[in-house]
């Protein structure tokens, strides 16, 4: 019986230590708005906005003061419903690891022409990175997550 509760009790201190928390911010609120998402979602899909994310990395370097080994540039390409570029929005983008938080990066992406915006961006660790990308125009808004992989 002693070695079941010893078992026990290793695994809770090990689930306990590595529980990184919780994830979303503002979880309540975010619950609260549910119906406007859903309405701004659709408003969204009727616009038929699309986006195409691209990191283009750059030669390896040694690490920086904020410890980032990983550059490149990140490039996202916006087209109407026609397949128009669209010009004129302010956009951002913000790079969210799916396994771990405490790494995320956000960016502010400089119009480029025919629908492209782009940053440089500095991150420390390689593999998937999720890239949420906000864009505005006036009232008309469009977000949109794509992974990437970096190398």
């Amino acid at each position: 019986m002693l070695v079941v509760i010893a078992v026990n009790v290793v695994l809770v201190m090990y689930a306990i230590d590595t529980f990184p928390g919780l994830d979303t911010e503002d979880a309540y609120q975010k619950g609260i708005a549910y119906n406007e998402t859903l309405a701004a979602s659709r408003a969204q899909e009727a616009r038929g906005w699309r986006v195409n994310v691209q990191f283009s990395p750059k030669p390896a370097m040694s690490p920086d003061a904020a410890g980032a080994v990983h550059r490149g540039e990140l490039v996202v390409t916006l087209l109407d419903n026609a397949g128009e570029p669209l010009r004129g929005l302010d956009v951002t983008a913000a790079l969210v690891r799916p396994t771990n938080s405490g790494f995320d990066t956000k960016l502010a992406l400089e119009p480029q022409g025919l629908g492209e915006y782009r940053a440089e961006a500095a991150l420390p660790l390689p593999g998937q990175w999720d890239v949420r990308v906000s864009a505005r125009h006036g009232e008309d808004s469009f977000f949109a997550t794509r992974r990437i992989i970096v190398r």
